[in-house]
């Protein structure tokens, strides 16, 4: 394990919760899609403080109507725009990346918002992976199902390149190679569910009603009734009974 002192900060990328999920458009309101999003991102936020991996937490959002939500949260929230040099979410990481170095932190944890089942377990097991790792260039990743990178813990990361986007898990592994990073992939079974479609949301509702999720999103859950939903309610009905 690295004897060196390590400080590491967090960032939750978080879009814009009125345009959240809309693959979901079939089964949730609008407003139901965007307080769904917002429950997910608090139970990952909420299972990121408790895991103590980080000593700062940072939302980032290209949106203001998140700028709320991380207040209710206690967490410091980001304006994409103000440290991206560019649009779009790689840009805006990497500039909470330079914030990151420029504060003092040795390496950056990102974290997706929506993996309601992610635990504190999780988190810990991520960065105590990263820890144990040799070398100056540590990159631990969460790989999930579609290819994407649900987490990722890079040393050094303002010298990172971030490639969020389809397949993100195999261009980030390209980028460790590049630059001849010491590198691992966590397999995490919390994170193989990230609600985008309505096949997940019934996922995720077997999960709730197993008390596998977060408390934000348990909740929720429990407040949406099949009336309250937009298509045919028997299928809803058949999983949360």
């Amino acid at each position: 394990m690295s004897s060196r002192a390590d400080s590491i900060w967090a960032v939750v990328p978080v879009k814009n919760f009125s345009a959240a999920k809309s693959r979901l458009s079939t089964l949730l309101s609008a407003a139901h899609r965007a307080q769904l999003a917002r429950a997910m991102a608090a139970d990952v936020i909420t299972a990121l403080r408790n895991s103590n991996a980080a000593a700062r937490l940072y939302m980032l959002s290209n949106s203001s109507d998140t700028c709320e939500a991380a207040a209710a949260l206690d967490i410091n929230w980001l304006d994409e725009a103000s440290v991206a040099q560019l649009p779009g979410l790689n840009a805006g990481i990497e500039g909470t990346a330079r914030l990151a170095a420029r504060g003092g932190a040795t390496a950056l944890l990102v974290i997706l918002a929506d993996m309601p089942l992610l635990t504190v377990e999780d988190i810990r097991q991520v960065v105590s992976t990263w820890q144990s790792l040799e070398g100056e260039q540590r990159v631990v990743m969460v790989r999930s199902d579609d290819g994407g990178t649900n987490l990722l813990l890079a040393e050094h990361p303002e010298a990172f390149t971030y490639h969020y986007g389809p397949d993100s898990h195999a261009r980030h592994s390209r980028e460790c190679a590049r630059r001849q990073c010491t590198t691992a992939t966590v397999t995490l079974t919390s994170t193989a569910l990230d609600v985008d479609n309505v096949e997940d949301f019934y996922s995720l509702a077997h999960a709730a009603r197993d008390g596998r999720c977060g408390k934000h999103t348990a909740a929720l859950l429990r407040d949406l009734s099949p009336a309250t939903l937009l298509c045919d309610t028997s299928t809803y009905q058949e999983i949360a009974s």
